[in-house]
């Protein structure tokens, strides 16, 4: 897979999510600590291959939460065959590889997940660098995470929220879920965590949040995105 021979055995993992179409794709996540100063001119070199070779869009996060001094790099494809596709061609390509290894080196890998969209509701906004709030989780009633996520997009959105989406992960986090919520700005979120606190919606769902095992929490900002 893209960018494995560089990880040097380290632990892979998600977290989180950039949607404009759908949810009828997989979006590929590379978390990972690298000097701050070149997180965003290694983030141009590696966009550039995948934007040429035909990936919906990429984007480059940082975060407070879980995740807390990492930045994650984050591809769209519309299905696995499309992931695989993309990923063969950038893996033989020797330009890649050079213009990248400078970067490689400096960089500590993380983590990496599939994130499979199951309820999606995230239209596209371009030109926006948007924030978001994650939550991964457990929980062993599939249905009932579905039908839950579909009241709190509601309450989130009626909060100011732009977008949210729920799904499940493929990699380090195998099995789990992530739910998570768009923003334009990280006022509009503390806006509506705020709002929802006050008002005690969640106390009203505790017989699902009772089965939830939490894995962590992140706030994330879109740096850069060439996703339309």
């Amino acid at each position: 897979l893209i960018f494995i021979k560089h990880f040097n055995n380290k632990n892979l993992f998600l977290n989180n999510l950039l949607i404009t179409e759908g949810g009828k794709m997989i979006v590929a996540n590379w978390d990972y600590k690298i000097t701050a100063s070149k997180a965003v001119d290694a983030y141009k070199i590696a966009s550039k291959y995948f934007e040429k070779y035909g990936s919906i869009g990429t984007a480059l996060q940082n975060h407070l939460g879980k995740k807390t001094g990492l930045y994650t790099f984050i591809a769209g494809f519309n299905n696995n065959e499309h992931f695989g596709d993309v990923d063969d061609k950038i893996s033989h390509d020797e330009d890649f590889a050079q213009e990248m290894e400078p970067y490689f080196e400096m960089t500590s890998w993380e983590a990496m997940n599939f994130y499979t969209p199951r309820s999606h509701n995230m239209e596209p906004d371009p030109g926006v660098k948007n924030c978001f709030a994650f939550w991964g989780f457990s929980h062993d009633d599939e249905d009932l995470v579905l039908k839950e996520s579909e009241t709190f997009f509601k309450y989130w959105m009626d909060a100011g929220a732009n977008g949210g989406s729920v799904g499940q992960l493929r990699g380090t986090d195998d099995g789990t879920w992530g739910f998570g919520i768009r923003f334009q700005s990280m006022k509009d979120y503390g806006i509506a965590q705020d709002k929802l606190n006050a008002d005690g919606v969640f106390a009203n769902h505790k017989k699902f949040f009772d089965g939830i095992t939490w894995h962590g929490f992140n706030l994330s900002r879109v740096l850069e995105t060439n996703w339309d």
